[in-house]
């Protein structure tokens, strides 16, 4: 498995239980199915929007609980400080 963590710190790999979190589950689960992906960080001041967009495009089919963590990350960005279009 090390082979799939290129690019990945050894100290944020890993909780503190010695599991990966579940952020981490689902990047790694994507790196290994070779599937491309994309991150967006609270800095980026179009985040909390993709976010939104995101919620409105699966909205009849993301179970519930996956729709209400997506929003509540949308506020949460939105909130953060300092936040910046990209460069």
């Amino acid at each position: 498995m090390e082979e799939d963590m290129v690019g990945v710190d050894a100290e944020d790999r890993e909780t503190e239980s010695g599991e990966f979190n579940e952020d981490e589950q689902v990047f790694l689960r994507a790196h290994r199915r070779r599937q491309e992906t994309f991150t967006l960080v609270a800095q980026d001041r179009s985040a909390p929007r993709t976010i939104l967009y995101w919620i409105g495009e699966n909205f009849e089919t993301a179970p519930p609980e996956k729709l209400r963590d997506a929003f509540e990350r949308a506020l949460r960005m939105r909130e953060y400080s300092p936040r910046k279009w990209a460069d």
